[in-house]
């Protein structure tokens, strides 16, 4: 019973040892690749005070609330959903609509 928990403490000594090592290895490697997280990188940005957003256009075709809108591929579309079931293809540029299902 004694020499189990030898082996148990010696088996959990080394597990320990092996942690440290790897989680040394892990953090030389972060380093050498300028790793950071995401905290570290917010703390160092400025605010950008007060945002103001205008309205540009207004798209006109849904009869009632917009669920969802998204940019196409192209960057010229724009796709809309709305609560009427609609479907609308927009182009962004002129505001016409492509498409409507």
């Amino acid at each position: 019973m004694a020499t189990q928990e030898v082996q148990l403490n010696e088996t959990l000594s080394h597990l320990k040892t092996e942690s440290d090592t790897l989680k040394t290895k892990l953090e030389e490697e972060r380093a050498k690749l300028h790793d950071v997280e995401l905290h570290q990188v917010a703390e160092k940005v400025d605010g950008l005070g007060q945002f103001v957003m205008k309205t540009r256009r207004t798209l006109k075709g849904h009869g009632n609330k917009v669920l969802c809108m998204d940019w196409c591929k192209d960057k010229r579309r724009i796709v809309s959903s709305s609560q009427d079931g609609k479907v609308i293809v927009w182009d962004a540029f002129t505001t016409n609509k492509w498409f409507s299902i």
